[in-house]
């Protein structure tokens, strides 16, 4: 069995402005976003941003429940994100609520706590990716299987990045790793394999008011 767990219970701490507010505008000149900001910060939580009329987790829900190689799907919030809680309970969607403390806490407590069986397989990833599709996360879980290790991580080459000037968190070679990995259930350490994917889907994170521009200007040109 197949679960995707999305991530969704961050602070959001890197969505920052130095403006009051945001806009952008869609095909037609209407405001395709717009979100007021108090003291350089996003005043809402960050999975429920709105890009074209709906939630920026919705989209990646939607990935997921329409990818073919996954069984379940599990939202993991926090504290710091009780109206995503509330908008993923209406989508009568599991949630799992965490600690809050930071990605990896919140996984090693999901992983602790969770009622899957050691070799559930979980394909983690995170509610800020908005262009990710069913047809990625599908070919990725094919690319899992077919590898024979337990755990897969997903990485962008630095190349897509500077392309599309977005500035990578983390650095490992000549590669940025994704929002987008797997793993086992069983909480040790795994081996794993490294997947290279020449794909802006994976590579934009949504974590600034720039990121949310381009996001923009990709749709604009689909």
């Amino acid at each position: 069995m197949v679960t995707a767990l999305i991530m969704a219970g961050g602070k959001g701490t890197r969505m920052k402005s130095d403006g009051k507010k945001l806009i952008i505008e869609d095909f037609d000149g209407k405001k395709l976003i717009i979100e007021d900001f108090d003291d350089g910060k996003l005043d809402v939580e960050k999975p429920l941003i709105e890009i074209g009329g709906k939630p920026m987790i919705q989209y990646v829900i939607d990935a997921v429940l329409g990818a073919d190689e996954l069984d379940d799907l599990v939202v993991a919030t926090s504290k710091h994100t009780p109206k995503t809680t509330e908008f993923v309970k209406n989508l009568d969607i599991k949630i799992i609520e965490t600690t809050g403390q930071g990605y990896i806490e919140d996984l090693r407590f999901i992983l602790e706590i969770s009622e899957l069986g050691d070799d559930e397989i979980i394909l983690t990833i995170t509610s800020d990716m908005p262009l990710v599709t069913s047809e990625i996360i599908d070919h990725v879980l094919r690319k899992y299987k077919m590898s024979g290790k337990p755990a897969m991580c997903v990485a962008v080459p630095l190349e897509i990045f500077r392309e599309y000037g977005l500035k990578p968190s983390i650095l490992v070679g000549d590669a940025v790793p994704s929002g987008l990995n797997i793993l086992r259930r069983s909480n040790k350490q795994q081996d794993e394999e490294v997947l290279r994917l020449e794909k802006i889907e994976l590579a934009l994170n949504i974590n600034s008011p720039e990121d949310i521009i381009l996001l923009e200007k990709i749709l604009r040109d689909e």
